[in-house]
């Protein structure tokens, strides 16, 4: 369905692979690569004027925090919402020369601010701040590091916006953005990305953190469908017989040796759960657990000490 989008034309369809409710795509009819700008942000935000009961948010414009197809130019929206949506309101801060955007630090594993106003021109205007100061924010004690020697530069945002009402429904008067702060830097010690899934997660999520996940919902690999259910098998296994050797097991089952060690972590702390009815629900639920932690990994500001201090730093910097 053609749309006109600030200016510029794009084309929307449904998504044949929908992740959530009316998950919708929109592409532009140029074949450009995916900036994250003003004008980026202005076709997002007159997205959401359009569609008012829709979110929509684009990926991020850079390998391996962004997760989509960085050589065309798109969007993503639905009806649904997010858990980050739900998270809860850590502090507030202002955004200066913006007295009509109100700012929030959220609750999430990732590092987001949230910024609220009635007024689209200002808070897009407050966005692209925020996003050019994190373009140039550099703080070593984090591993945030802005520009590499070679001048490649490193950061950039998961944006999402949507309009909700006072009381947070969504197709209200009040505009929401979402900027999930992003950075793609590598080291020896995590050659894929500091701010990515590490390496003890890769048996369950070794792929990039995009706009969906960043904003709660998991997007697995098929492969966990048969390697859960032989995981499954061997516990019910070693529950069924106290003899059972299920390091072995699990070691010398192909579809089973990548998940060993978190398999029998699972099975010492939930073994008396465990029934053939409930074993795959429980192994969800540890899977569940799993990509919370991927998402603490995508945080550029952790929820520590240091972490909190690295972030009010940059908030104090705007």
């Amino acid at each position: 369905v053609p749309i006109t989008l600030a200016g510029e034309q794009f084309y929307l369809q449904y998504s044949p692979y929908a992740y959530f409710h009316e998950h919708c795509i929109m592409l532009h009819e140029q074949h450009k690569p995916m900036e994250m700008n003003k004008q980026t942000l202005a076709e997002i935000f007159d997205f959401v004027s359009q569609f008012p009961h829709y979110t929509c948010g684009s990926n991020a414009d850079l390998p391996i925090v962004g997760g989509s197809i960085l050589s065309h130019d798109h969007f993503q929206g639905g009806a649904h919402e997010f858990p980050m949506m739900h998270a809860a309101e850590v502090s507030q801060f202002s955004v200066p020369g913006f007295n009509q955007v109100s700012g929030t630090v959220l609750q999430w594993p990732l590092s987001v601010l949230r910024l609220r106003s009635h007024d689209r021109a200002q808070l897009l205007d407050a966005a692209e701040k925020i996003i050019l100061a994190w373009r140039e924010w550099t703080d070593e004690s984090v591993g945030v590091i802005a520009r590499t020697a070679d001048g490649v530069a490193h950061n950039t945002v998961t944006p999402v916006i949507r309009r909700v009402d006072s009381r947070g429904n969504a197709g209200g008067e009040i505009y929401e953005a979402y900027l999930a702060l992003r950075c793609n830097i590598t080291t020896d010690e995590h050659p894929l990305g500091v701010f990515h899934p590490h390496a003890e997660y890769h048996h369950i999520k070794k792929e990039n953190i995009g706009l969906i996940e960043v904003m709660g919902l998991a997007i697995l690999p098929p492969r966990l469908v048969p390697e859960l259910g032989a995981v499954r098998e061997h516990l019910l296994a070693a529950k069924a017989d106290a003899s059972y050797d299920l390091a072995c097991a699990l070691e010398s089952d192909d579809l089973c040796r990548s998940h060993a060690a978190w398999a029998e972590d699972v099975f010492a702390r939930r073994a008396n759960e465990l029934t053939a009815d409930n074993a795959i629900d429980i192994l969800h639920e540890e899977v569940g657990v799993v990509f919370s932690h991927v998402l603490d990994n995508a945080g550029v500001f952790k929820w520590d000490e240091d972490g909190r201090a690295a972030q009010q730093r940059f908030i104090d910097s705007l």
